[in-house]
């Protein structure tokens, strides 16, 4: 890897950074909308997820007491028995959507030369489905979390969750310690602050300006959102 800019990778998260949605629940959304034989998922999706929820509340409140990510648990768990092939299907739709509809445009207009010459990889705790999807879709590479699956059916269960990971991850996937690498990288995400502390040039994403606080001590270019 040379210092060069043009060939440096270029890390970008997803959900907030290449595109507003949290891209989990809006395929588990569309996913569930598509399987009319089990009704009753989209109505237990909406109540486990809708803002201000009482069902979300309490879930928030038991994530708080144990420090564990039991909401996701909770909805990967409803997508037991499903195929992998209709999960992948939807995704596919999802991810056309995403990139007609849901694109940032100030972090596209940094990213897309990186895109153009494939030096770009999409880094996210998200399903492997969906960012699997937008990835093919632009062309790239791609770490994401992966489901459980069994003759082509979904457990319900984490195969990997990369919450926390994407370091390990993303060495993984080029063939070298990322940490000695010279790259660059975007995200809104506070939990990616190792990975943008690494960077030769970082950006973050602000979707309201008082979140720089959390990012304080990092040097980083900053984009601020006014959605």
């Amino acid at each position: 890897m040379t210092d060069d800019s043009a060939a440096r990778l270029f890390i970008t998260d997803v959900c907030g950074t290449l595109v507003y949605d949290d891209t989990t629940l809006g395929l588990l959304r569309v996913h569930f909308s598509q399987q009319p034989e089990r009704q009753w998922r989209l109505p237990m999706f909406r109540a486990l997820t809708a803002h201000r929820s009482p069902f979300r509340l309490g879930v928030a409140v038991i994530e708080r007491l144990t420090g564990k990510h039991v909401l996701k648990h909770l909805l990967v768990r409803m997508m037991k028995d499903d195929t992998v092939s209709s999960l992948e299907l939807n995704a596919e739709f999802y991810a056309q959507w995403l990139l007609d509809n849901r694109k940032i445009p100030a972090v596209w207009s940094v990213i897309t030369p990186a895109i153009k010459d494939k030096h770009i990889i999409l880094a996210s705790a998200s399903l492997q489905p969906i960012v699997s999807a937008l990835a093919k879709q632009l062309g790239v590479r791609f770490v994401a979390s992966e489901l459980e699956s069994s003759d082509g059916v979904l457990t319900g269960r984490y195969k990997s969750d990369l919450t926390g990971l994407k370091l390990q991850a993303l060495s993984d996937l080029i063939g070298n310690d990322l940490s000695s690498s010279f790259y660059d990288a975007i995200s809104d995400n506070i939990t990616d602050q190792e990975l943008l502390s690494g960077a030769k040039r970082a950006y973050v994403v602000l979707h309201k300006a008082s979140h720089k606080e959390r990012w304080a001590g990092l040097t980083a270019t900053y984009i601020r959102l006014n959605q």
